[in-house]
Order: C-alpha cells, then sequence, then structure tokens
C-alpha cells in the first residue's frame, strides 16, 4: 500500500504534463486565423492554411513556384510570397503550415511545409 501511495504523485504529475503537451503545444492541422500577425512586426509565426489553386500560382523566370494564394479559417485570402522556390507539390496540396510573418496584403514565407 506504501508503494501505492508514493506512486500516486508522479503518476498524476506525468498525466498533467501529456495533458497539457496534448492539448495545448502538439501540432494540429487546423486552419489558423491571419488576424493574430501584426503587420508592424518581422517575428516569424507558424500558421495552417488552405491553398486557393483557382487564384494561381507566381512563377519566377525560371518557372519555379515563388507565391501563391491561401486562405484562413475565417475565409480571408492573402498572397504568400516564398523565400526559396517550391516544388511541385505544391499544386497538388490542400492545406500547409507557414513559418513567416504578415506584410500590409501578402504573407512572407521563410518555410512551407505540405501537410496534405
Amino acid at each position: 500500500m506504501i508503494k501505492l501511495n508514493k506512486l500516486i504523485l508522479p503518476i498524476l504529475i506525468i498525466a498533467a504534463f501529456f495533458l497539457i503537451y496534448k492539448f495545448y503545444f502538439a501540432p494540429t492541422n487546423e486552419l489558423g486565423s491571419f488576424s493574430i500577425f501584426s503587420t508592424s512586426s518581422e517575428i516569424n509565426q507558424e500558421i495552417n492554411v488552405e491553398i486557393v489553386p483557382s487564384k494561381g500560382f507566381g512563377k519566377n523566370k525560371n518557372g519555379q513556384i515563388i507565391s501563391f494564394y491561401a486562405k484562413d479559417k475565417n475565409g480571408k485570402i492573402v498572397l504568400i510570397a516564398v523565400h526559396n522556390p517550391l516544388t511541385n507539390e505544391i499544386k497538388d496540396a490542400k492545406t500547409v503550415t507557414l513559418m513567416g510573418h504578415m506584410h500590409t496584403e501578402s504573407f512572407s514565407a521563410a518555410k512551407v511545409t505540405v501537410l496534405d
């Protein structure tokens, strides 16, 4: 019985940390909102967005994708400009994770990760 009493507190602490991670820090596929970004800040943050292929993809002179349009959970559509050219797999993606910051009317993405 004494051994069981000594294990209860560590088990509860581990369970609490697991639940906090699972519901607060764990990555999610839910769409984010561009409204959380300040246009006066250069701090990079992550956001999940849905690609809008009907608006097209911007290409450089070598035919590599350097921009596209994306929609957040509120339906706001924003031009996404990437620092490094993207592969053509972006055309088939539905949602992506962006790491970057917001300018007045566009989002500057330092990193783009395809979710699905």
